[in-house]
C-alpha cells in the first residue's frame, strides 16, 4: 500500500498515478489510474470507481482473458491488448520472464502499432479518469505507465518507485492465499526487486519515449493529450 493506492471494492494493486514528481510540476490526482483486472468488482466498488472520476477504462488484456462486463452507466471500456499472446516465437523465448520488465524492449519492437494505440487510448480518451490495467497490473499495465509517466516528465526513479509498489502489491496478493503467483519470503522478495527493478532501469536508460511514439504513428497533439491529462 502506498498513499496513491486506491481500494475501489477491495481491489489490489491499484494506483493514483498523480502526486508523482515531474520536470515542473506533479502529476495530478484522479486523471489516470493504474490497476489490476476489475472483472471482480461488485456494485460498491464500481460506484466507488464512478466516484473517483472514472469514465474510461483501457484494458490490455488479450481477447481470450476478456468477458463480458456489466459496466456502469457512463463508464466505456477499450480493448487495447500490447501483444500478440499466439506469437509462439514472442513466448518461446520471452514466456518466462513476463512477469518482469525484461521483455518491454522487445514488446515494443515487435508490435509498436499496439503499443501506439495504447497510448493513443488514453489521449483521445473523454473527460474524467482513465483505468489503465491488464490482469495483475503489473507488467503490461506496468509498460505503458512508463510510457505514460515518461511523456510527463517523471523521474526515472519515481517511475521505478511505482514499478516496485506493483511487484510488493502482487506478492502481498500471493501470501494472502489469491491468484495464482507464489509468494516470496521478505528476503526472496528483496532479491527480485533487485532484479526487476534493475531491468526497468536498463530499460528506461536510453529510452526516448516521444521519438519512438512519433516514429511509429502518434502526432505531437497526441502526445500533448497525453501530459495534458497528467499535468494540467
Amino acid at each position: 500500500m502506498t498513499a496513491r493506492s486506491v481500494r475501489w471494492g477491495g481491489l489490489h494493486n491499484a494506483r493514483d498515478l498523480g502526486g508523482l514528481p515531474a520536470e515542473a510540476a506533479v502529476t495530478r490526482t484522479g486523471r489516470v489510474f493504474r490497476a489490476p483486472r476489475l472483472d471482480g468488482l461488485d456494485a460498491d466498488g464500481w460506484a466507488e470507481l464512478v466516484d473517483a472520476g472514472v469514465r474510461t477504462i483501457v484494458d490490455l488484456r488479450n481477447p481470450h482473458e476478456i468477458e463480458p462486463l456489466a459496466l456502469p452507466a457512463g463508464v466505456t471500456r477499450v480493448h487495447r491488448p500490447v501483444e500478440v499472446w499466439e506469437d509462439r516465437d514472442f513466448m518461446a523465448r520471452w514466456g518466462d520472464v513476463l512477469d518482469s520488465p525484461e521483455y518491454y524492449r522487445a514488446n515494443l519492437e515487435l508490435w509498436p502499432h499496439l503499443v501506439v494505440d495504447a497510448v493513443r487510448a488514453v489521449a483521445h480518451a473523454p473527460d474524467g479518469g482513465v483505468v489503465v490495467h491488464c490482469s495483475a497490473g503489473r507488467d503490461r499495465t506496468g509498460l505503458v505507465t512508463v510510457l505514460l509517466l515518461s511523456l510527463a516528465g517523471v523521474s526515472q526513479e519515481a517511475i521505478v518507485e511505482d514499478y516496485a509498489a506493483a511487484v510488493v502489491a502482487m506478492n502481498d496478493y500471493a501470501l494472502a492465499g489469491l491468484g495464482d503467483e507464489t509468494g516470496r519470503s521478505p528476503d526472496e522478495l528483496r532479491a527480485r526487486l533487485v532484479e526487476v527493478t534493475g531491468h526497468l532501469r536498463a530499460f528506461l536508460c536510453d529510452l526516448d519515449v516521444a521519438a519512438y511514439l512519433t516514429e511509429h504513428g502518434m502526432s505531437c497533439d497526441e502526445l500533448d493529450r497525453v501530459r495534458a491529462r497528467l499535468l494540467d
